[in-house]
């Protein structure tokens, strides 16, 4: 039986990780696990938590067949506790994933989500991790027909983890536009959309609040997340989390402060 692990960032009350759990119950041969953090952590990317003790706690998840614990910190440091302190060694996860996260998670967002770090984290932890965001920031409460709309997606993914089809050092970056599951064009492999916004800083009295300005959606010439997205695709993109240049590391042993033995090979 699979072993699927879902954890969120915007805390284990969001209606967005309860409509996951949803759409992971359809499927037949898996038991689910829920381990979110105890309120919202949006935005606090891939921190762990050093200088204080987890506390997981159990938690009544809806009433839904599942096991949940909610637990005093990130989303990383979820998937670090549970794989660590909750599963035995030989029962660990096979699969995570992380969401549905309250609005998209878009080109640079990578860096910043803790959705994306839950995926992240448990492909650092040799785990599949699959990461899930709904473009309805401006409708929160409102999921519409993304139980729907996702449920091909998680059928797919957990097939091919349970075959070891899924590649290592890879997490999954989905992200689902707010449209009636009839207006979704398709499900698309996508590129990540490194400039589709620019950062802006609002002043209320003393303080500023850090804010976005988007541009008008561009025509798809590219297979960027955000423009398919805003053109009613399903985007997928796959992250690696090694970031190594290696074509520069080639061209550094040719840099003067490069002091070594002999050439590198290959």
């Amino acid at each position: 039986m699979l072993r699927i692990l879902i954890t969120n960032d915007d805390g284990i009350e969001a209606l967005g990780i309860k409509r996951l759990a949803e759409a992971l119950l359809t499927l037949e041969d898996a038991e689910i696990y829920i381990v979110a953090p105890q309120e919202e952590k949006s935005g606090v990317g891939h921190g762990v938590t050093f200088r204080s003790a987890l506390e997981p706690q159990k938690h009544d998840f809806y009433g839904l067949p599942v096991k949940a614990w909610a637990i005093n910190g990130n989303p990383a440091d979820c998937i670090k506790a549970a794989y660590h302190l909750l599963f035995e060694d030989d029962q660990k996860p096979d699969l995570v994933f992380s969401g549905i996260n309250v609005g998209t998670n878009l080109g640079r967002d990578i860096y910043y989500s803790g959705t994306c770090s839950g995926a992240r984290e448990a492909v650092i932890l040799g785990v599949p991790g699959i990461a899930l965001s709904y473009d309805n920031w401006f409708d929160q409460d409102n999921y519409g027909e993304v139980v729907q709309m996702i449920q091909p997606l998680v059928k797919d993914f957990t097939e091919k983890a349970s075959k070891g089809e899924l590649p290592q050092q890879v997490f999954w970056n989905i992200n689902i536009p707010h449209v009636p599951l009839d207006e979704v064009k398709g499900i698309v492999p996508a590129s990540l959309s490194l400039n589709h916004y620019v950062d802006k800083y609002n002043q209320e009295g003393a303080g500023y609040f850090l804010m976005r300005e988007y541009p008008e959606v561009m025509p798809l010439a590219e297979p960027l997340d955000y423009d398919l997205l805003k053109n009613g695709y399903i985007a997928i993109t796959p992250v690696h989390i090694d970031a190594t240049d290696r074509s520069l590391l080639k061209q550094m042993d040719e840099w003067s402060f490069v002091k070594s033995s002999g050439k590198r090979e290959g």
